[in-house]
């Protein structure tokens, strides 16, 4: 009986790190070649003025430099756009558990040094937003209420951002479907991208080698038992 237990536990141990590796080499692979596509994409395509927009052919790919514009709406406290998670206690290993439950990226307006750019659409990105902002210093989560802790993260008026996205035929005219809004400009976010591409192999390697000694583990208590 202890010896088919300790089977079972260690079959479910060498299935857990094999589960650890395979996490390990998709960070390690797959995420390193799309950080280092977005950034060689980014770099790729051309650096748009408000006059290039304005007189582009719908369809065409470019990247938007500027700053949000103090002409859009605050739609909580100073952010103009944002996600909100909420709370929602602990997991089985005492991590915290955020749950977004509300996200609002309305159309914007980016003034760029030579005019205005109007983002269109309503469900862009938004990646490393500078702006944060949480409800309580104290986490808690009431399950009876179904209330918790709430924290907002995204861009107020006046922020440097960069955006992705083909030119569009918008409401008003020419405007940018962005895919993505980024905080800072062109070389700060392709500098990012590049960090996160020499970064990923060595946090695979790191889940990789846990989930081989898990394994290896596991594999010996199949065997002992």
């Amino acid at each position: 009986m202890a010896g088919c237990r300790r089977r079972g536990g260690g079959i479910f141990m060498a299935l857990f790190g094999l589960l650890f590796v395979t996490l390990g080499i998709g960070l390690g692979i797959f995420g390193s070649r799309a950080a280092i596509e977005a950034a060689d994409r980014a770099e790729r395509l051309p650096l748009a003025t408000a006059r290039v927009i304005e007189r582009g052919a719908a369809g065409g790919e470019v990247v938007v430099e500027g700053r949000i514009s103090t002409r859009n709406p605050q739609r909580f406290r100073e952010f103009v756009a944002y996600v909100r998670e909420e709370y929602r206690g602990t997991d089985s290993d005492g991590d915290p558990k955020w749950h977004e439950d509300e996200r609002v990226t309305p159309p914007l307006v980016l003034e760029l040094p030579d005019g205005l750019v109007q983002i269109e659409n309503d469900n862009y990105r938004l990646e490393s937003p500078p702006l944060r902002w949480q409800d309580s210093t104290s986490l808690s989560w009431n399950g009876l209420t179904g209330e918790g802790t709430r924290r907002y993260s995204g861009f107020a008026a006046g922020a440097t951002v960069m955006a992705i996205g083909p030119i569009v035929q918008g409401r008003e005219g020419p405007a940018l479907q962005a895919e993505f809004l980024s905080s800072g400009d062109r070389a700060a976010y392709v500098a990012q991208q590049r960090s996160s591409a020499a970064a990923f192999p060595i946090v695979g390697l790191i889940f990789g080698g846990i989930g081989a000694l898990f394994a290896l583990v596991g594999l010996w208590q199949v065997l002992r038992g």
